[in-house]
């Protein structure tokens, strides 16, 4: 039996807390609706505080999870382009083209 990676556990488990987050602010929200209660503000946020730092907590380990399981930048440089590459290549490609070889006679006065 194969396991998942740890950043596959972490990714599944952060977007698991991140799901339950958003399900709380919404049950606070409707409860509050329902009942008539004003909740009050949190940095402009009319959630409690816990849910608050739930959120932002599995969306902190959802990022890390994220970036730890993304594969490893490739290197973009002329030198590492150039190593698949030969200068012939590189050589035999058409330069920038010349317009103006035909300005005069098609455009003549």
């Amino acid at each position: 039996m194969i396991w998942p990676s740890k950043a596959a556990i972490l990714i599944r488990l952060s977007s698991f807390v991140f799901l339950h987050a958003a399900f709380s602010a919404w049950q606070v929200t409707s409860a509050a609706k329902a009942h008539g209660v004003v909740i009050p503000s949190h940095f402009s946020s009319p959630l409690p505080l816990n849910i608050i730092v739930e959120a932002l907590v599995a969306f902190i380990f959802l990022v890390i999870g994220v970036s730890w399981s993304a594969t490893p930048l490739k290197d973009i440089s002329w030198s590492s382009e150039m190593a698949t590459r030969s200068i012939d290549s590189e050589d035999s490609r058409l330069s920038f083209a010349n317009v103006r070889h035909r300005g005069s006679i098609l455009f003549t006065e």
